[in-house]
């Protein structure tokens, strides 16, 4: 899974447009990066379980606190799944307040009128941050793109 989850990383980093960040590496080169960091990590993952098994190596039970943090993962997996679907249909600036949002409920925050302030503030600055300071193109949505 993770190397699938890499695969699609690389892919998707591999449409990034050409910005003001761009230089030798360009916008794409650190996602690139990553992308490969996070494939070389998944292929050394699964040598070593395909390495312990053919040992003979015991495999480990699962403790009910595997499932908390199996659990805590699917969650925010799930708001990177909000995000994304949010960014396609509404645009960057509304999928970033929903995830700040998700998140923060996620881990606990209230929902109420501060939590949606910050979130507020939050996508306005990245919006400032990326859009206006670094030039960089981000989606406007089906919705607002049209």
């Amino acid at each position: 899974m993770l190397a699938i989850l890499a695969a699609l990383f690389l892919w998707g980093s591999g449409s990034i447009p050409h910005s003001s960040l761009s230089d030798e590496v360009g916008a794409r080169g650190i996602p690139q990066v990553l992308g490969i960091a996070l494939l070389i990590v998944a292929v050394a993952i699964t040598a070593r379980a395909w390495l312990a098994g053919a040992r003979g190596a015991p495999v480990e039970e699962a403790s009910a606190d595997d499932d908390g943090r199996l659990t805590r993962v699917l969650g925010m997996l799930a708001c990177a799944g909000v995000y994304i679907f949010a960014a396609w249909l509404a645009g960057y600036v509304v999928a970033t307040f929903i995830a700040i949002v998700a998140v923060s409920v996620y881990e606990g925050a209230p929902f109420n009128a501060r939590t949606l302030g910050v979130a507020a503030a939050g996508a306005a600055l990245f919006w400032l941050l990326f859009v206006k300071l670094l030039n960089v193109a981000q989606p406007v949505g089906l919705v607002f793109g049209g």
